[in-house]
């Protein structure tokens, strides 16, 4: 049966298999799986790893060859495959089931699969290694518990994140765990063990540039022009995805349109603040922009960003980047 990835540990402390079938949709997880198995196998003598990608025209007959092989320095080895598409096809189907035929405790193998369908998880030959070794099914983290993730991770290094430091890391990432992995282990280095703020975070994980995504929503909301139209100068000119870019504006600005519309309807300002996830340091913009932006200019903007996002997909004539700046000076200027 299916193990998840939490109860891999418990596992790997009652002995090694001979199999491991590792099958998900997020590389940091799946790499991070696999890298365990290879560190509990090494400690147990499996000294030797080949490695084989599974690509277009894969000869399987090279997996079976290597279980065959005898190894020169009679250590225990390991096979190490990837498999991407996690479809092996019909010849690879049938030389992963015939492994399972041959098992030698003094052979181990492991198949990576990148895609995890149910199609995959549902075949005849990951039920065979299944059955015959351990299966492990990565699922991908979901948006409301990529904060718990992070928090997690942060704390293994030793740091000691403000829970305003944690959601801005994951609205930062939008849900990219090597994205997110990257940062932590920057703060790591940059801050040390110890407690981490959200003005932490901005110092750590902007670029050596300054220009990203969020600093030209802070920019925006602030009113501050020429700051904001510098920055999205240099988003367009380092390459980055416009995209990414409206998909950072569309987040802030329907933040702040939620703050206009529950503040006057009498909520609690601070339950507003927490049900949006509007940290403390942000708090004073948010507040600030709200004041200064008109419902009007509000609506304008999110059709402006509507506008810029079929432009970039040749669904809409003008240029989306010419687009964003004339957006840019419209927020700054109401």
């Amino acid at each position: 049966m299916p193990i998840r990835i939490e109860q891999l540990e418990a596992r790997l402390q009652q002995g090694l298999a001979p199999i491991y079938l590792l099958g998900g949709n997020e590389p940091l997880l799946v790499q991070e799986c696999r890298d365990r198995i290879l560190e509990a196998a090494r400690a147990e003598g499996f000294l030797e790893r080949e490695l084989f990608e599974v690509e277009r025209g894969f000869d399987w007959q090279s997996l079976e060859h290597a279980g065959a092989t005898t190894s020169l320095f009679a250590s225990r080895r390991i096979i190490d495959l990837r498999l991407p598409t996690g479809k092996p096809g019909h010849d690879g189907a049938a030389a992963l089931s015939g492994w399972v035929e041959r098992v030698d405790p003094d052979l181990m193998l492991i198949v990576s699969c990148a895609q995890w369908d149910k199609s995959s998880r549902d075949s005849k030959w990951a039920g065979v290694l299944d059955r015959a070794g351990v299966r492990v099914d990565i699922w991908p983290i979901r948006p409301e518990q990529l904060p718990g993730w992070i928090a997690q991770r942060m704390q293994l290094l030793g740091l000691e994140p403000e829970r305003e430091a944690v959601m801005l890391l994951a609205e930062r990432v939008e849900g990219n765990l090597l994205a997110a992995n990257q940062e932590i282990q920057k703060l790591a280095l940059i801050k040390g063990q110890g407690p981490v703020t959200a003005a932490d975070v901005l110092e750590a994980v902007a670029d050596s540039s300054r220009f990203d995504a969020f600093l030209l929503a802070e920019g925006m909301l602030a009113g501050n022009l020429r700051n904001a139209l510098r920055i999205s100068a240099g988003l367009r000119r380092t390459g980055v995805p416009i995209q990414l870019v409206t998909g950072a504006l569309y987040r802030n600005l329907k933040d702040l349109e939620a703050y206009r519309l529950a503040c006057a309807a009498g909520e609690d300002e601070r339950t507003v603040f927490r049900r949006l996830n509007i940290w403390r340091d942000r708090q004073v913009l948010v507040r600030k922009a709200a004041t200064r932006l008109s419902a009007r200019a509000l609506n304008h903007a999110l059709s402006c960003l509507s506008l810029i996002d079929r432009q970039s997909k040749g669904m809409a004539a003008g240029d989306a980047w010419h687009s964003l700046d004339h957006l840019v000076c419209h927020v700054c200027a109401a």
